[in-house]
């Protein structure tokens, strides 16, 4: 689990909280090249689930209606990487290396992912053919039929979708 090394006293990579410790949208460096937004969850978040952030500061479970809107287009996208409550506050990661990112399904090492909206969890599986997620890379093998957390690389994530909805 990565560190807070900026000089934001306080901030916490590993635990949420019920009272609002810094600005919605404070953006933090860790350790493993890691960056963070601090967020107000909107729904409850396990840890390497997909969330999308808005420009308020809060964060939402990415579902098949909000990544079908026009509105989702310009979201900014973070991974819990611990579990969040509800009407918690919390750090999500943007990008770094050794994160938490949830799977599902049989994913090697290297593979490219697709988003899997299944409900409101939206896990990561193998690509399928012309949709993917771009900027994710799986550094250790995830292979099962339930959710299951993989270790992973992100560098600014975000959907590509080239043949139309998939949902």
């Amino acid at each position: 689990m990565a560190t807070n090394v900026s000089s934001v006293l306080g901030a916490s990579l590993s635990s949420s909280d019920t009272t609002k410790l810094f600005a919605l949208g404070t953006r933090i460096q860790g350790t493993d090249d890691t960056w963070w937004e601090y967020v107000e969850a909107t729904s409850t978040f396990i840890t390497g689930q997909l969330v999308i952030v808005n420009a308020a500061g809060t964060a939402m479970s990415l579902t098949t209606a909000k990544y079908a809107a026009p509105s989702f287009h310009g979201q900014d996208i973070g991974f819990a990487q611990f579990a969040v409550n509800q009407g918690e506050f919390a750090f999500v990661a943007k990008q770094g290396r050794n994160l938490y990112v949830l799977t599902t399904g049989t994913i090697a090492a290297g593979t490219g992912v697709a988003l899997v909206l299944d409900g409101k969890i939206g896990p990561m599986a193998a690509a399928a053919v012309g949709q993917t997620m771009a900027g994710i890379h799986i550094t250790t093998s995830a292979s099962t039929a339930a959710a299951y957390t993989a270790i992973a690389t992100v560098t600014w994530p975000r959907s590509v979708v080239t043949t139309g909805f998939q949902g």
